[in-house]
């Protein structure tokens, strides 16, 4: 062998080595699929590939509930026909999306609920509690009314405190600083809509949708709490009676001032809320257990029922994980004719136990009394009591 073949099979060697080497797999750069968003808080991540923001939470509730047992009108407990009492189970999912633009901030949120209050299969309903987009001040979508803002401080779970409600909305919110602003939004004019009925009867009288209702509030917010001045106008629109339409269909209205305050001298979270509103054929935007909007005395008659109530609650909180929550409230209406004069009352009282972060269990009562100056509707009132037992996460 001489040195030439040396050299050449040293190199058929080398080059040999050279494509193995390159056929190798080469390790990847790691790559950042989830990254934590911390502009908006906590739990928000970006979707990967994008500058979008998420976050994604939920709730599980379990109620076991005992229907209205009070003594004075129809009752859950009167009739071997009734639900007397039934166990519900309710799951939320919740997604909460958010983009910086040059137009503001771009946001977008629903919150879904599937209610289960049988044990069939396929049973359960939905509910779309919220689903709305905001792009800098403007809101579209469902969500709570913008003349809602302090409503109670239980939970509701029956019989409901009955001061706030979901609307459909096109709403615009400009914010002058220092915690202050103010909204002005058309909203889904069935919404809080309680009975126009003709006079002597409970028919309502009611017609479809025109014209949507007009809100307007100016909000303040702030370290000591906040509090809401907000108006409402809504059209009366008023059907058929016998074949015949009505052609009064007035203009309504209802005015609510309230406010949250924040009570650290008492103890760590707690509050205290004060509500008063009036209203003139609207009053379901003073108290939702008023029960009449206005009275058709003729087909060219309407007359607008006057409203007006007031509510406070407070919640204090004995230990770390130990509250109790009380709400009352109280409103009255002045309709056509003695028959649909009322005055209604109602107490909430809850004890709350969350020994870790995002869980509570508890029990709710809730009494409402309901006293007609006539003969045409009865008296009633309703007792309803819950147990609790609830997971946010």
């Amino acid at each position: 062998m001489n040195f030439k073949s040396l050299l050449l099979g040293a190199a058929a060697v080398a080059s040999a080595t050279g494509v193995q080497a390159a056929d190798l797999p080469v390790a990847p750069e790691p790559v950042d699929y989830v990254r934590i968003c911390d502009a908006y808080g906590a739990r928000f991540y970006y979707i990967p590939g994008t500058e979008t923001c998420l976050r994604v939470g939920g709730r599980v509730r379990a109620d076991y509930r005992i229907h209205d047992f009070a003594s004075n009108g129809p009752n859950a407990w009167d009739n071997n026909e009734d639900i007397s009492s039934n166990f519900r189970a309710r799951a939320y999912v919740r997604m909460d999306a958010r983009t910086q633009t040059e137009y503001g901030l771009l946001k977008t949120y629903f919150d879904l609920w599937f209610t289960s209050d049988v044990t069939t299969f396929n049973s359960t309903g939905v509910e779309i509690w919220d689903a709305y987009v905001q792009l800098g001040g403007f809101t579209f979508g469902r969500t709570g009314s913008f003349s809602d803002h302090w409503t109670g401080e239980n939970w509701g779970s029956q019989i409901g405190q009955g001061l706030d409600d979901r609307a459909t909305v096109l709403a615009y919110t400009a914010a002058f600083g220092n915690g202050l602003s103010a909204t002005i939004a058309l909203e889904d004019g069935l919404t809080r809509r309680e009975a126009l009925v003709a006079n002597g009867t409970t028919v309502d009288l009611y017609g479809g949708h025109r014209i949507p209702n007009f809100v307007a509030n100016l909000l303040v917010s702030q370290g000591w709490g906040s509090a809401q001045l907000s108006g409402v106008l809504t059209q009366v629109l008023a059907g058929t009676v016998g074949g015949v339409a009505i052609t009064d269909s007035p203009l309504g209205w209802a005015i609510n001032a309230d406010v949250a305050l924040n009570l650290p001298m008492l103890g760590a979270g707690d509050t205290l809320g004060i509500r008063a509103g009036y209203s003139d054929g609207a009053v379901g935007y003073v108290n939702q257990h008023l029960t009449v909007d206005a009275v058709a005395t003729a087909v060219n008659n309407v007359n607008t029922a006057t409203g007006w109530g007031v509510a406070a609650g407070i919640t204090h909180n004995w230990t770390p994980t130990v509250s109790t929550s009380l709400t009352g409230t109280y409103a009255s209406q002045d309709a056509f004719g003695r028959n649909y004069d009322a005055d209604m009352w109602s107490v909430h009282g809850q004890v709350a136990w969350a020994p870790v972060a995002g869980f509570v269990t508890g029990v709710e009562v809730e009494y409402l009394n309901r006293d007609y100056s006539g003969t045409l509707i009865r008296d009633d009132d309703d007792l309803t009591a819950t147990f609790r037992v609830q997971r946010t996460f």
